[in-house]
């Protein structure tokens, strides 16, 4: 099979097309013909090895790609039995394992989610990461209530709205768990993305936080999902929580910091990190359960798909994608296409 794989680490150039074996399934896998895999910013850390995640993978090549959408085309002898050979599908799987920039790949079955039948494979991958991320994070660690029944409406903040995981937080937090969703972005089309999406309001995070809730009539914040580098911001944001709010994290803290401002009202700090139930082998089919909402969700026209740009399935293409993920500038998902729809 065709495979879009690496032998090193470093920038784009380090991507080419290798002749690979089929791989066999067994155990819980399923083996699934790849038509569209999403591309995020776990490819970039893998590809140049930052912080040890190109290593979590076993062996050589190394393969990036785990956001995919395809069709099952073999099922192993311990699979969870809710697909079979011809089912179409979505994941995120575990990048503990080669990605998905191949023709064939395995993923565990309990990680997996029925395709959404109202989209393309295109539309499908671009969804899965990041709706893992937003569920996860808000609901599963932070313990958000899904329902926005009785009292106040609750207010959440997405740092960084105009990206993958920001464009899918702010329809999930907005439509499922009706909060007042503000987001931030820095630029006028980021702004207008946002607002596409459903943001009641959109504020900048390139100037103080504070005083633009302020202008807004916010006094204080119940939930902020943080989809960007948090040292930039995290203690500004802080002092803004409400009693007994969430803060939840996608990228770590790394610089010292003071948090005492959370201790009187009981504000919690939360880190979430899809990759989690993969590497250690923890709750893998609760993703599956996931991935089955979304999937029902953007079937009742509730979600839609973040897709904004595609790439062809070539090493240029790849090249491209990654090259988009390096500049920070574009906007929700891209997605890299291996068979047109």
């Amino acid at each position: 099979m065709r495979a879009l794989a690496q032998t090193s680490y470093g920038g784009p150039e380090v991507i080419r097309e290798m002749d690979l074996p089929i791989p066999e399934v067994t155990g819980h896998d399923l083996r699934v013909r790849v038509h569209a895999v999403g591309i995020n910013p776990v490819d970039v850390k893998v590809r140049t090895n930052w912080g040890g995640f190109g290593d979590l993978q076993p062996g050589d090549p190394v393969i990036t790609g785990w956001d995919v959408a395809g069709v099952v085309d073999a099922v192993g002898p311990l699979a969870d039995g809710r697909f079979k050979p011809g089912d179409p599908v979505f994941f995120a799987g575990s990048v503990a394992r080669a990605g998905s920039h191949r023709e064939y790949t395995l993923v565990d079955s309990r990680m997996v989610g029925r395709k959404p039948s109202n989209l393309t494979f295109a539309e499908a991958a671009a969804l899965p990461l990041t709706s893992l991320t937003v569920w996860e994070g808000m609901f599963d660690n932070a313990g958000i209530p899904l329902d926005a029944t009785g009292g106040r409406q609750r207010i959440a903040l997405v740092v960084g709205g105009a990206g993958g995981v920001g464009s899918i937080a702010i329809q999930i937090l907005k439509k499922v768990a009706g909060m007042h969703v503000i987001a931030t972005a820095s630029r006028e089309a980021s702004r207008l993305h946002c607002l596409g999406l459903g943001a009641d309001d959109v504020i900048s995070h390139a100037e103080p936080i504070a005083p633009q809730l302020t202008a807004i009539g916010v006094a204080a914040l119940d939930a902020v999902l943080h989809c960007s580098e948090p040292d930039d911001n995290i203690e500004e944001i802080m002092p803004l929580m409400a009693p007994f709010g969430k803060i939840v994290c996608i990228l770590p803290v790394n610089k010292p910091m003071e948090t005492g401002s959370l201790f009187a009202r009981s504000v919690s700090l939360v880190y979430e990190l899809m990759f989690t139930k993969g590497l250690f082998l923890k709750d893998l089919a609760r993703q599956g359960e996931i991935l089955d909402k979304i999937s029902s969700l953007v079937e009742a026209g509730t979600l839609r798909t973040t897709l904004q740009e595609q790439f062809p399935w070539t090493v240029e293409g790849l090249r491209s994608a990654h090259a988009r993920i390096d500049g920070r500038q574009g906007l929700g998902k891209a997605v890299l296409s291996v068979i047109p729809d």
